[in-house]
Parts: structure tokens; C-alpha cells; sequence
């Protein structure tokens, strides 16, 4: 990891609306990784087997974002080295970020920085592509993730329709020291699920493409159509088309086709919104601001909280008063560290 003290020409080098996005989406996570740990809190707060809801826009965004920040670093590497020096740097950092999500996540190890690494690792080898091959990588390997959801058994486990016994584990997983330990948990679409999580990333790439126009008639039209497109195309895929397919499950959990393209139409029209609010009417909102500078120490610092929390904190708490209390102080606690690390000038990445 690196550390930058020279906050102005930093500052002076980023786009608005990039650093709100992260904002928000570090705001948001903090809401949703809080609240959902209680039976009681809202529907909207909570993931979901069969459903969508804006708990499950926040982690799409994660990867939108992360990818606008790969293009425009992809773009600024070149400018000082070559492909291969680029490519080298970032392979560094994406491989270091699953090591990182590997030590955090013990027995669960498909969630979001661990997503955000290995579609990464994917992404790097064609950051600098136009956009036409980027879009057919990622819509490529999700039609891969969605082909062996579909025809073979890695759906059924993903939808726990079945269980693997010593006897009926792929012989493949077998071989892995920790094979079992990998098939342990399905969220997020299991360890294949960065095949269709790699779409949003992809996307990112586009979303940093676009905005770097400076033309905001083109930036309008392009997300707004970019996000109709993704949306109508995930609501089609979910659908049953008789005598072709079957309904497609519409979950987090599974990360099948239909729920990686409604994902991307949303990020889409988030950054739609911000480029407007952010880039155009030049409007900041202060606690974005500070998230925004260091999502990472943020992410693993509210990781760490919510980890020890929820040893000792029951789920089936009704007690409002102390659900908000607890929130303050998690929130308290997390913005604290983001803006001394903000005033002192000291913005942590890999």
C-alpha cells in the first residue's frame, strides 16, 4: 500500500462525480451491512433469496466504480509506461486485494473484495481495449457463468437443491486443499460468480469512458441509454420464455444473467445522477466527500465491527432505541477514522 500526503494535486486531478459514487457507496454499505443484521429492519436493507432490493444495488456499485478508477489509472499508467509495466502494476493490486479478502473472509469466501479481485484480474487484460471488446469480455464470461449455472450441477448446489457428500463432491474439488471450505457457502454466485460480476466492472470502464467526454448532452443520452438497455435486458433474461427457458432466478445470491444486467443499468443511472448533481451543478455532499477518499481502510475497518458485533448482538432485537444507538456509534466510529484521515491528508490504496 501507498500513501499520498499531496491532497491538492491529488484532489485537483479527480472527476467530482467519481469520488461521490465511492462516497455513496461506502454510505450505503454501512447501512445495509448495520441494519441487516437485525430481523426487524426494513425489507429494502435486507438481500434475498428470490428478490432484488437496494441492498443489492451497493455492491454492483462497488465494482462500477472500481472500474472507472482502473480505466483512468489504466489511461494515466501509459502516459509514463508501457502496456506491459501497466498491466504488471495492476496485477500487483488485484492480486494483492484477493489475498487481503482471503484472510477477512473466513468461510465465506465470495463477497465483494473478494469479487472485486479476481474480476479485476480478469478486467486488466483489456482495460485498454475499446470499448466493443471490454463489453464482449464481459458479456462473454457472463454467458459462461450463466451457461454453467444452467446445465450443470453448480446450479443446483448454488440453489442448495443439492448437497455435496464426500462421495458426490466433484472429484476436482477433491484435489483443492480447501475444496470443501470453497463450496461451503453460495452467496454471491459461489467462486465462479466473478464471472458475472466482472459485467459491472466492465461497465465502470464504459461509465469512466463516458464521463471523460466532458459533454454533457452525451453523457445524458449515453447513460440513459445505456442504463434502459441493461435494465429491459435483465427484466427479458429473467423472464420465462416457454419452450426455450425457464424463469431465471433473480437473486444476489445467485448472480445470474438477469441480475447482472438490472445491476448495471442501476449503476448506470447512479452515475447519471451524479454527473448532474456533482459535475454539473457543482454540488458536494461533505460526508460522501470523506468516504470517498478511503473506501478501502473504511470497508475493512466497518468489516471488523460488524464481524465482532454480531458474536454478541441477537438478530431478533426489537428495540428500536437501541438499534439506532448502536448504528450512531458504528457510524460515529467509521466516519471518525474517515475524516481524520481526510484532514490529515492521508489517502491509503493499493
Amino acid at each position: 500500500m501507498s500513501r499520498e500526503r499531496t491532497a491538492g494535486a491529488a484532489l485537483s486531478q479527480r472527476i467530482p462525480s467519481m469520488d461521490q459514487i465511492r462516497g455513496y457507496a461506502i454510505l450505503g454499505m454501512l447501512l445495509v451491512d448495520y441494519f441487516e443484521a437485525y430481523d426487524v429492519t426494513w425489507f429494502q436493507l435486507h438481500h434475498h433469496h428470490e428478490q432484488y432490493s437496494y441492498a443489492d444495488t451497493i455492491a454492483p456499485l462497488f465494482l462500477f466504480v472500481v472500474g472507472m478508477g482502473m480505466r483512468l489509472s489504466m489511461k494515466r499508467r501509459l502516459e509514463h509506461v508501457g502496456v506491459a509495466e501497466a498491466r504488471k502494476g495492476m496485477l500487483k493490486r488485484y492480486a494483492l486485494l484477493v489475498l487481503i479478502a482471503f484472510t477477512l473472509y473466513t468461510g465465506y469466501l465470495w463477497d465483494a473484495l473478494m469479487n472485486i479481485g479476481l474480476a479485476g484480474l480478469i478486467a486488466l487484460w483489456v482495460v485498454d481495449k475499446k470499448p466493443a471488446v471490454r463489453v464482449g469480455v464481459g458479456i462473454g464470461f457472463l454467458a459462461l457463468y450463466q451457461a454453467v449455472f444452467s446445465f450443470t450441477v453448480y446450479g443446483d448446489w448454488l440453489l442448495r437443491t443439492v448437497e455435496f457428500s464426500d462421495e458426490t463432491m466433484p472429484v476436482l474439488w477433491k484435489i483443492i486443499p480447501i475444496g470443501p471450505e470453497l463450496l461451503g457457502t453460495t452467496i454471491n454466485g459461489g467462486p465462479l460468480g466473478h464471472w458475472s460480476w466482472l459485467l459491472m466492472l466492465i461497465a465502470g470502464t464504459i461509465g469512466y469512458d463516458i464521463i471523460a467526454t466532458k459533454d454533457t448532452r452525451k453523457i445524458v443520452t449515453t447513460c440513459l441509454g445505456l442504463a434502459v438497455a441493461s435494465l429491459a435486458m435483465g427484466w427479458l433474461l429473467r423472464m420465462e420464455w416457454p419452450g426455450i427457458k425457464e424463469f431465471w432466478p433473480f437473486s444476489k445470491y445467485y448472480m445470474t444473467a438477469p441480475v447482472s444486467f438490472w445491476s448495471t443499468g442501476f449503476c448506470f443511472l447512479t452515475l447519471l445522477i451524479f454527473h448532474l448533481i456533482c459535475d454539473r451543478l457543482d454540488v458536494r455532499i461533505p460526508h460522501l466527500t470523506v468516504f470517498g477518499m478511503n473506501p478501502l481502510v473504511i470497508y475493512i475497518l466497518q468489516w471488523c465491527i460488524m464481524e465482532s458485533a454480531e458474536r454478541f448482538i441477537p438478530e431478533d432485537i426489537t428495540n428500536w432505541g437501541i438499534i439506532f444507538a448502536g448504528f450512531a456509534v458504528f457510524y460515529g466510529v467509521c466516519y471518525g477514522t474517515a475524516y481524520f484521515l481526510y484532514r490529515k491528508n492521508i489517502f491509503v490504496k493499493l
